[in-house]
Order: structure tokens, then sequence, then C-alpha cells
């Protein structure tokens, strides 16, 4: 099974030109969440985005995703929302089931979501909404669907005292990686041009906002804001 979070930032690798054609920016899938459509790819001198089918990439290897050829690439319509990663998930009663960390893909088909509370069939998944995620409403009074609710949520497995712990332990590793970044009062944003990142900045969806070793413009800054990152770009900055 391939990883989503693997996925994206990879460098893209036409194989008929032999040439690097740009980086994933996001994933497009459909909206019922069953499958990958596609991917935005974005050229990182000029920034254009376009689109690639999934059934265009030949292999993801290493760093690299390898794809037929530049020619596979399309004009980007419009822009997609249906990426499920960072994402809160919902039940039709509006339970919070937790926010998406990884997506596991098999042959471009999404097999599970895992989020940091359970993990969720790709046949529990209603629809991947803008900014949320649906969970398949149950029929009453179905113990088959019942039993399957409980299997794919892992909820019968897990008592209150791990489920709790497992609370507190998020809330530690939180409280931990803020505590552990430095401090900066009254930071003056236009200081920031100029300077190398030392990480990748991701955005909302997971997508790529700015890439480690690249130097930090106004443009970056701006995308940094949209996406309220640009405290990332003090803090791993040099």
């Amino acid at each position: 099974m391939e990883k989503l979070s693997e996925i994206i930032s990879k460098k893209v690798v036409a194989l008929a030109e032999g040439e690097e054609v740009g980086y994933i920016l996001s994933p497009i899938f459909l909206t019922d969440g069953s499958a990958l459509v596609g991917f935005v790819i974005c050229d990182g001198e000029s920034e254009v985005e376009k689109f690639l089918d999934a059934c265009d990439v030949v292999s993801y290897s290493g760093e690299q995703v390898f794809i037929t050829s530049i020619l596979a690439m399309q004009n980007l319509e419009a822009e997609q929302q249906s990426n499920p990663l960072g994402k809160i998930v919902y039940d039709e009663n509006g339970v919070n089931l937790g926010r998406v960390r990884e997506c596991l893909l098999e042959k471009n088909k999404v097999k599970k979501l895992l989020t940091d509370r359970c993990e969720i069939m790709q046949k529990n998944i209603a629809f991947i909404g803008k900014d949320f995620v649906i969970f398949k409403k149950y029929k009453k009074n179905s113990k088959k669907n019942i039993k399957n609710n409980k299997k794919m949520l892992n909820f019968s497995k897990i008592s209150p005292k791990v489920e709790i712990l497992n609370q507190i332990n998020l809330q530690n590793q939180q409280l931990n990686f803020s505590s552990s970044l430095p401090i900066k009062v009254a930071a003056n944003k236009s200081r920031l041009i100029g300077k190398t990142l030392t990480k990748n900045i991701f955005g909302y969806n997971n997508e790529i906002i700015a890439k480690k070793d690249e130097k930090i413009t106004e443009k970056i800054i701006n995308r940094a804001i949209k996406h309220d990152k640009l405290n990332f770009l003090f803090f791993f900055s040099k």
C-alpha cells in the first residue's frame, strides 16, 4: 500500500523526455472517497499548476514520482477540494471521529483513512467535502452494520482508559512541540525575505506551500498567511 503523505511533495519525472517537470502539490479524489483521481503538479520555477491523471503515474519510487510523458499533464480547469488529509471526520450525528492524518492507497483505490482517533474503511466514507469528511450513515436495527461500525472504528476494542490516555499523550506531544519552538516577540515579516527554509512547510490540506532550502519571498509569505503558517516561516528559517 502507498501512504498518501509520502507521495505529496515528491518530484515528478517524465520518462519519455527524461525531464523533471515539477512536484506534487496536492491530490484529487472522487468525492465519495473511493479512488485517487490524480494530482495537482506545480512547476517549481514558474509555479504554474497542471493536472496529472493518476493512471499516467508509472511508479512511486524513492524521492520521485515517474510519469509516462510531459504530454500526460493537462491544464487545471478548476480548484479541487476533495483531498481528505487534514480534514475532520464527522458521523451522521455530528460526532467528531478525529482529523485525517493518513490515507492508504492500493492501485489508486482508497483502502482506508487513518485519523488521530480511529481507522475508517473506504466503504464507510459518505463523501469528502470542502471542509470535512462525512462518515456513511448506517441503517438502524441492522446487526451487520452495527458490527461493521464497531470493527471499522475499532471502538469495541478500545477501553475508556486507553482512549483517555491516547488523548493525554496527544496533548503532551502538542505541548512539547510548541514549547520546543523558539519564541519570537513582535516579529517583522519583512525580515523573512531572503532567509532560507530549513524544512518543508505544509498547508491546511497537507499541500506543500514552501520547500526546504528555498529562499523566502513575499509570495511565499502571502501563501503562508493564507494557511495560517506564518509562524512556521519564523521557526524554520535561517
